[in-house]
């Protein structure tokens, strides 16, 4: 399946400057709905002709999903909007004006649904739920979360510190599958996320620099902002997403005891 990926990718620049041309799209969001489609087309081919289950059983189940969508949504937006706040309480960033642009801000949003359902139906969807069919699921958790990390690794402004919050968003975002097999909480927490940290706060989105509604100034690049890499590159993140990761992994666990003391009841 990554060799198809990896054809089909190779394919993408002609074909998405010639579509961005004719309906006047950002090239960046062409692409990677050509992405998203050659992802999607692939898990398809292998769940049905390798596997032989249904493609939706990757964890795209939507009944009843409701909650774990506005719970990723909220938890991402939170994240962000706390980092914001007080990253300008500790004088590292400066609020310095905002800028509404409806047309940029629909782009952004496609885009980003775009590199969560990408991501998450390979990285989660199909990667991690074949290892955990062979493998503890700990350590299937582990790998994935290198192979996610490694998606990332040519991103502009690479560091220590955002490879580190790059493995710990990987594992945030599979900690939920491991117990529920289904996709919509962390899709959500993904584009939320990316969403709300670049085109509404206005931090870099993984080293690349987006339209943002607010603007801001670093007073310098250190970990604490997390420099030219944006908010994934600061230890804040790190923080942040550890003690969430933590809270996640406390609520699974205590709902698993539950349902066991039921059922030996």
């Amino acid at each position: 399946m990554l060799v198809f990926e990896i054809i089909s990718q190779s394919l993408l620049p002609q074909f998405s400057e010639k579509i961005s041309i004719v309906y006047r799209l950002p090239i960046r969001t062409i692409s990677h709905l050509f992405q998203l489609v050659a992802t999607l087309s692939s898990i398809w081919l292998f769940t049905k002709y390798v596997d032989r289950v249904p493609f939706i059983s990757i964890g795209f189940h939507l009944k009843g999903r409701f909650t774990d969508i506005i719970s990723g949504i909220f938890l991402g937006f939170a994240i962000m909007a706390i980092a914001f706040f007080l990253l300008i309480n500790l004088n590292e960033i400066t609020f310095d004006s905002y800028f509404v642009d409806t047309k940029s801000i629909l782009f952004s949003i496609l885009f980003f649904i775009s590199v969560s359902v990408l991501e998450e139906a390979l990285c989660r969807g199909y990667l991690l739920n074949q290892l955990l069919q062979t493998s503890n699921k700990y350590v299937a958790l582990i790998l994935t979360s290198v192979i996610f990390t490694a998606l990332h690794s040519f991103n502009p402004n690479m560091a220590t510190i955002p490879v580190l919050n790059l493995f710990l968003a990987g594992i945030l975002l599979g900690i939920t599958y491991i117990y529920t097999k289904n996709l919509w909480f962390p899709i959500a927490l993904h584009f939320s996320w990316n969403f709300f940290q670049g085109p509404i706060f206005g931090f870099e989105v993984s080293g690349q620099k987006l339209y943002s509604i607010i603007q801001q100034t670093r007073m310098e690049d250190n970990l604490l902002n997390g420099g030219k890499f944006g908010f994934e590159g600061s230890l804040l993140a790190t923080l942040f997403m550890s003690i969430t990761i933590f809270g996640i992994w406390r609520y699974y666990k205590k709902k698993s005891k539950r349902t066991l003391s039921g059922v030996e009841m």
